[in-house]
């Protein structure tokens, strides 16, 4: 799959789910059982950050909406239709928000 639409939010995907399989291995190799769950909270923080980074995209497709055309009318209701590349990379944010709340919480009963 290429993702050459939203390098930087993809790139930081990858590393919430690197932070994650690290933290794993960091657990499994040490005496000390918590770097999974404490994990969860910075996957969370990287997801946040790029549903931020998205949400930016589409203000910005707004002001050039608006750019381009000088009258708006605003009785006509536009309907937002993300890209496929949006709406994946928010998928994908979506499922590590999701996913980094649940490790965050109950991460430290793996090893239990």
């Amino acid at each position: 799959m290429k993702h050459r639409k939203y390098p930087i939010e993809w790139s930081l995907i990858g590393v919430a789910i690197l932070v994650a399989v690290i933290s794993v291995i960091a657990d499994y190799y040490s005496t000390d059982y918590n770097w999974f769950a404490r994990s969860g909270s910075v996957v969370v923080l990287l997801a946040a950050f790029v549903e931020f980074k998205i949400s930016s995209h589409i203000y910005e497709d707004i002001q050039r909406a608006q750019f381009m055309q000088s009258k708006i009318n605003m009785s006509i209701p536009l309907k937002a239709k993300p890209t496929k590349p949006r709406r994946n990379v928010s998928f994908a944010a979506h499922i590590l928000l999701v996913v980094g709340t649940i490790i965050w919480g109950y991460g430290d009963l793996i090893w239990s």
